[in-house]
């Protein structure tokens, strides 16, 4: 979901060109978000909580390129028009696509080597634990040692 809110753009928000490559995005990102954190700043908790929401929000629909084409088309059409100002200034596109917001990014390719690191990690632990038990002379107890008499 995209939210055009008042006159200030995301790219505002975030202190960039329209221009902007995805690292100097992520560059002002984490530069505000270091700032606004409601954790690291010394701005009132509701205060620094809306402006770190607002340039999260930024972040997310510019870092998306659907999003971005999509925000960057709404923003053209409103620079055009001025009698449609008041339209496109609570304008809410809602998609069904996959990659806009509401639905979570693909996972990276660090992302998806860490998580099949863990499962081999898991599945060695699990067959050396079984090793050891059968070497060390212990059978695995399929009854309950409270249920033996």
């Amino acid at each position: 979901m995209i939210i055009l809110k008042g006159k200030i753009s995301y790219y505002k928000i975030l202190g960039v060109d329209e221009n902007a490559s995805n690292h100097e995005l992520r560059k002002a990102f984490c530069k505000l978000s270091i700032e606004l954190h409601p954790d690291t700043t010394s701005l009132e908790i509701d205060e620094a909580k809306s402006k770190f929401q607002a340039v999260l929000e930024a972040y997310e629909n510019l870092n998306n390129s659907n999003l971005r084409k999509i925000y960057d088309a709404k923003l053209k059409e409103k620079y055009r028009s001025k009698n449609n100002i008041k339209v496109l200034n609570n304008l809410i596109i809602d998609s069904n696509n996959q990659n806009l917001v509401g639905n979570r990014r693909p996972f990276s390719n660090g992302e998806l080597f860490s998580l099949f690191l863990l499962f081999i990690i898991i599945a060695i632990c699990l067959i050396g634990s079984i090793f050891i038990a059968s070497f060390t002379g212990k059978e695995l107890d399929t009854i309950p040692i409270w249920l033996v008499k």
